[in-house]
């Protein structure tokens, strides 16, 4: 028997990166998937990667900003699926440049996404999995959140994720009395497109030769720890934030930062 057979999960920003490698490994368990993503060429893509069942897998292009096409997409999943047991937050974009290079707009547009994308989505998931019973919503945060990882990402997306660690444990002090648990992963550096034109450069060589493990994880790694959380192994566990960084937070001080600056930027 697998260990999320009879369940759904509904998993935003899941036709690429974290998210689609976290769909893949909840449908290996035997979860039915449903993939919110802004990308409708990306989610027929992740659909056929999956290659499951239609009464196991389907796709809704949703903007996590916009609480109308939120919304909708829930009403869809319940309706289609008739339950709701997991929801994975890993919508999510990147914001770079220094304090003085972010404008206003880009700091409200990353904020909407990684910060507000997980409140609309939580709010829309609550009915379902109320009516389930109890659940588990697994939010992608960042190191990011918790140190300073300049000139990598910037003040907005630092906030934002910092904003992520913060509502995870609000929520999950709230929902408690409902069963559902509340947690976040905070990743290091990991391969995906997100970080690939940082990696085309080279920007990557001063943080892995920093990074205890010596190198960046692959998106399955931080997949089997939002697994985890989710199952029924981590009933016990809510409101925490796993940090899965290869060791670079326990190494990572004041010192590193203008270092990293200067090899990022020859």
């Amino acid at each position: 028997m697998n260990k999320f057979d009879g369940q759904v999960a509904v998993i935003t920003g899941g036709a690429s990166g974290i998210g689609l490698a976290v769909a893949e490994a909840l449908a290996k368990e035997g979860a039915a998937i449903a993939i919110l993503d802004v990308n409708a060429a990306s989610i027929s893509d992740a659909l056929a990667t999956l290659s499951l069942p239609v009464e196991r897998a389907r796709g809704y292009t949703v903007d996590v900003t916009c609480e109308d096409e939120v919304l909708d997409a829930f009403s869809q999943i319940d309706a289609t699926f008739g339950r709701l047991d997991i929801l994975v937050g890993a919508a999510g974009i990147i914001g770079r440049g220094s304090l003085e290079e972010t404008e206003s707009e880009q700091w409200r547009r990353v904020l909407d996404v990684d910060l507000s994308g997980i409140y609309m989505t939580a709010r829309a998931a609550l009915p379902a999995l109320k009516r389930a019973g109890g659940g588990a919503i697994v939010n992608i945060a960042s190191i990011a959140g918790i140190r300073a990882v300049s000139p990598q990402v910037n003040v907005a997306y630092a906030a934002a994720k910092g904003g992520v660690i913060s509502l995870t444990e609000q929520m999950a002090a709230e929902l408690a009395a409902y069963g559902i648990r509340v947690n976040a992963v905070s990743p290091g550096f990991v391969e995906t497109p997100m970080s690939r034109e940082q990696r085309s450069i080279g920007a990557h060589h001063g943080w892995t030769r920093r990074i205890p493990l010596r190198r960046y994880a692959q998106p399955s790694e931080i997949a089997e720890v939002c697994l985890f959380l989710a199952s029924s192994q981590a009933s016990y566990v809510t409101g925490t934030n796993l940090v899965v960084d290869g060791g670079l937070t326990v190494v990572l001080t004041s010192d590193t930062i203008p270092a990293l600056a200067v090899e990022a930027n020859p």
